[in-house]
């Protein structure tokens, strides 16, 4: 059994991770660090409830933490867990630097233990997707790559994530995950360009960007809207032997707030009229999207931690995220096309 800590108690936590935990026999939940306790004991009755997290690892005898508190945490609670030679799986984006990023890979190595990070959407099915019509060369050369994720909110919410404040803001809410997709794609490009906006009237952080990664010879565009009110383009795929257009977006995220069971037959499924479609500038054919799967994440980490399977994504492999996430907002500050050092092409 892994005797697993929860850090923080709100959406990432209920939505993400605790149908998981509960799920899965591996992991035993012994604790959960959280400001509201009551909110804790209401969903899980008997839970010990922990102020701080030194005070449950002091405690308790924890194998992993899981931490999904505020982003400005998550640097600090990861190197905390690590020091008292825990596991961490740690929700994006793991730090809000590169140096943070770095120091975390390497006490992780020190410590050995594994450093995960929650990039649960390289297991969304239309990536999946996506991945393996490139690994089959289904359009051929991929010279164009367009990667959204639009959403309909014209109004800004009172709540950390669009307020004021460092780690607030669309880039670094949704930019992990689009940017760690296109990586495990195409690798690190040569150029990044970023156009990083505040949109909404009353917004306090930014809400809309599009990026632009250049490869040898492919173009990878990456972009977040808030005035998206129809089903979204979620990718484009260009090849020279045809190409893949895919709308709407992976449905497990919606499923799991809904409180879907994974025992359901419908878990993971994209609905048929969202699935994409392949041509060849002469036939159209729909492809069937895979199934998603989140549920694996999960089930990757527990084998990872009894010693046999690979981290699913690893610290080390998320680094050149936060790196180029840094590239995005310098360039979005300054205007210019900025190029990709070469370290961070020896960390990937």
């Amino acid at each position: 059994m892994i005797r697993t800590l929860l850090v923080g108690f709100g959406f990432s936590a209920k939505t993400f991770h605790l149908p998981f935990l509960q799920s899965i026999a591996d992991f035993d939940l012994v604790g959960v660090v959280s400001s509201r306790p009551d909110a804790v004991t209401d969903m899980l009755p008997g839970m010990t409830v922990y102020s701080s997290m030194s005070k449950a690892l002091a405690a308790a005898e924890i194998d992993l933490v899981v931490i999904t508190t505020p982003n400005t945490l998550h640097a600090m609670q990861a190197r905390q867990a690590l020091m008292f030679h825990c596991h961490v799986l740690v929700e994006k984006p793991f730090t809000l630097s590169s140096d943070d990023a770095k120091a975390l890979v390497s006490l992780a190595k020190e410590k050995q233990r594994v450093l995960c990070v929650y990039q649960n959407r390289r297991f969304d099915g239309d990536f999946l997707t996506v991945k393996k019509l490139i690994a089959n060369n289904k359009v051929g050369h991929v010279r164009r790559f367009v990667s959204r994720f639009d959403r309909f909110r014209p109004t800004p919410r009172d709540r950390w994530r669009e307020n004021a404040g460092p780690g607030a803001g669309i880039l670094w809410d949704l930019g992990p995950h689009l940017f760690d997709q296109a990586v495990q794609l195409f690798g690190l490009p040569k150029q990044v360009l970023g156009v990083v906006q505040t949109l909404r009237e009353g917004g306090q952080s930014d809400d809309s960007f599009d990026i632009t990664l250049f490869y040898e010879n492919t173009t990878v565009t990456l972009g977040s809207s808030p005035f998206q009110a129809q089903q979204t383009i979620r990718f484009d795929l260009q090849g020279d032997k045809g190409s893949y257009r895919k709308l709407g977006l992976d449905p497990q995220e919606n499923q799991l707030k809904q409180g879907l069971t994974f025992d359901d037959s419908q878990w993971a499924v994209t609905p048929s009229h969202q699935h994409g479609q392949l041509s060849n500038g002469e036939e159209l054919h729909t492809i069937q999207t895979e199934h998603g799967g989140y549920l694996q994440f999960y089930d990757r980490l527990a084998q990872t931690l009894s010693g046999d399977g690979e981290i699913p994504a690893s610290g080390e492999s998320v680094l050149p995220v936060i790196q180029l996430i840094e590239l995005a907002l310098e360039s979005a500050e300054t205007g210019k096309t900025l190029p990709v050092y070469l370290d961070m092409k020896e960390n990937n």
